[in-house]
């Protein structure tokens, strides 16, 4: 069966939603078996806690995503976290050619493969029980999803009523909210007229409940987009993300705002680009 090739990846860190695309491009593999597998004897960000051979026979339950990290859940009770770090790269197709920088394949009983490929090697397979899941030590301190029920108004203002540190940054703490990283967080902060150097434990209750129905309706917005296609990301079809077709500020430096034609300005927090309009955000 000529499955041909589907391709996931970026050159930079993926975000909730690119990686929310990916989970929904692999969700086709849920039912399938492992027949066969392959692991390179490079090291990575993190070694696996199992023998990733004990996948050998095991069928897919499901695919859940958590913040930026993929789970696959199999029947042996066994999961196995994927995280792509800056260049990882997840294909599946009917052959494997074992290339130089392929860190994992499994194939399955229709003869497909499923294979992790990290230039870089920022990410990482781990395979653990499925019962430690929320205690893994990449997971453990993770705050709530953006799209959750758990992320509302009385949660976020107990988080930032002691916070000094510009919003911007504050909001990109997984532990306070996963997956809101610098484009999200970009244009939700426009969206919700807020500057990103506000100090968050400034911001009055309205502009708390406006930033949380920001973000919610940015990331779900980029989610049905299919994500943002910056550097070489494709979807599952191998067609590229349209969310930064919708950018309102992000990357957008010295160009009119659209809404009020003044310029775009850009600084640096913590190491990562900020953009605003500094008339729309107070």
């Amino acid at each position: 069966m000529d499955l041909g090739l589907k391709y996931f990846t970026l050159l930079k860190m993926p975000e909730l939603p690119e990686v929310e695309t990916i989970r929904r491009g692999l969700e086709n593999l849920v039912g399938k078996k492992i027949t066969k597998i392959f692991r390179s004897n490079k090291k990575m960000r993190i070694e696996s806690s199992l023998d990733l051979y004990g996948l050998e026979g095991a069928k897919i339950l499901e695919i859940v995503r958590r913040a930026r990290y993929l789970f696959i859940n199999f029947s042996n009770k066994k999961s196995l976290i994927l995280h792509l770090g800056m260049s990882g790269k997840i294909t599946i197709g009917n052959d494997f050619k074992q290339l130089k920088h392929d860190h994992f394949a499994g194939e399955f009983s229709d003869d497909s493969w499923l294979i992790f490929n990290d230039t870089r090697r920022f990410g990482f397979v781990d395979l653990i029980e499925t019962k430690n899941l929320k205690t893994h030590k990449m997971l453990s301190k993770l705050g709530p999803e953006p799209l959750s029920d758990e992320f509302y108004f009385s949660y976020l203002q107990e988080k930032l009523h002691r916070k000094k540190m510009n919003i911007k940054t504050t909001m990109m703490d997984n532990e306070i909210v996963v997956g809101v990283g610098n484009i999200y967080i970009n244009e939700s902060l426009f969206d919700s007229g807020i500057l990103p150097l506000r100090n968050a434990c400034d911001l009055k209750d309205s502009e708390i409940k406006k930033l949380i129905s920001s973000i919610k309706k940015i990331i779900k917005k980029a989610i049905d987009l299919g994500g943002s296609s910056i550097s070489d990301y494709v979807n599952a079809k191998g067609d590229l993300g349209n969310f930064q077709n919708s950018f309102k500020v992000y990357g957008r430096e010295k160009q009119n705002c659209l809404h009020c034609k003044n310029l775009i300005q850009r600084i640096v927090q913590n190491g990562r680009s900020s953009f605003y309009c500094p008339t729309c955000q107070r």
